[in-house]
């Protein structure tokens, strides 16, 4: 009888080698399912990442356009009442005309027209996007607010409203009147953000506690806003159709200037793209603005790299303080 050991043997070369090749094999298909697994999350990531900053841009926007027109008491910007002494400064530059600018509850300037025509204060030059359009809103806060100096507010009944900056309440008031803080926001879309001088970002010089227009980001990666105008031309409540903010029926002063003509909707274009760029990426869709006269935008085109994820959204914003 032999000893058992003599009926044990080891691996021959050839089956070493055999095996060591499968294995490879099989750590190679680990590593690409892997690495696929990884480039398919990151994808997915990049893509919530995009809609959850669309969703916050809006957000921000959309309650400040259901305010437009809302004046406490009342929603009609004739009563409203400016004190001649009353200044409002941006950068420096006198900027009062501007923000009392009432009668005008919502607004926009057209990407044709600039956006040097909206805010005097001192921009330095490129640092507005070209070919972006820039949304203005007035109203006053939702919540009444005691009165504070240097904060411009405004006191309002049913038939009157009146501002004021003292920290007093104007007399001549019912028992019923409200104090409000007067809110103005002026959106656009600048070339760089503090997060990257190379990525955009959606910005809104906006009325602060102490009467000035500063200026401040909303969020980074917006390339783009567009903005029209629901507008119902025979008085109806609903929307005839929609302008661009330079049209002349919506513009005082214009051949063809509608006074009967109401805002009654506003809609919003934005374009938003990945804060970082991906090697491998190249985006091939062509983003085409609802404007009549705004660009066609390419990536690869100055201002909009072609390796960076994008995502667009349009938002129709009804208002109801302009139903009349």
């Amino acid at each position: 009888m032999k000893p058992m050991w003599h009926n044990q043997a080891g691996l021959t070369l050839i089956e070493l080698m055999l095996a060591m090749v499968i294995g490879l094999f099989l750590a190679l298909g680990t590593v690409t399912v892997y690495t696929q697994s990884k480039a398919s999350y990151q994808v997915s990531d990049a893509q919530a990442r995009l809609q959850e900053n669309l969703r916050f841009a809006i957000d921000v926007i959309e309650p400040d356009l259901r305010l437009a027109r809302f004046w406490g008491r009342n929603n009609e910007p004739g009563f409203v009442n400016t004190p001649a002494g009353l200044a409002v400064f941006c950068g420096g530059a006198n900027a009062t005309a501007l923000v009392t600018n009432f009668g005008q509850q919502v607004g926009s300037v057209d990407d044709t027209i600039g956006y040097g025509a909206v805010v005097p204060c001192a921009v330095p030059a490129g640092a507005a996007q070209p070919g972006s359009d820039v949304l203005m809103v007035r109203h006053v806060s939702a919540q009444q607010m005691p009165p504070t100096p240097g904060t411009v507010q405004a006191r309002t009944d049913l038939g009157v409203v009146q501002v004021f900056n003292n920290g007093i309440n104007p007399a001549g008031f019912g028992l019923n009147a409200q104090t409000h803080d007067v809110v103005v926001n002026f959106y656009y879309v600048a070339t760089g953000s503090d997060l990257d001088p190379n990525v955009p970002s959606l910005r809104r010089w906006t009325l602060d506690n102490a009467g000035n227009l500063v200026d401040e980001e909303i969020i980074a990666g917006v390339e783009s806003l567009h903005v029209q105008f629901g507008v119902d031309e025979p008085a109806t409540g609903s929307v005839t159709r929609y302008v661009d903010g330079n049209d002349p029926i919506i513009t005082p002063g214009a051949v063809g200037f509608l006074p009967d003509a109401e805002i009654v909707a506003v809609r919003l274009w934005i374009l938003m793209r990945s804060y970082l760029p991906e090697p491998t990426f190249v985006d091939q869709n062509v983003y085409t603005p609802p404007d009549a006269d705004a660009a066609v935008i390419n990536p690869g085109t100055p201002g909009f790299p072609v390796n960076v994820r994008r995502q667009q959204i349009t938002k129709t914003i009804h208002l109801r303080n302009n139903r009349i």
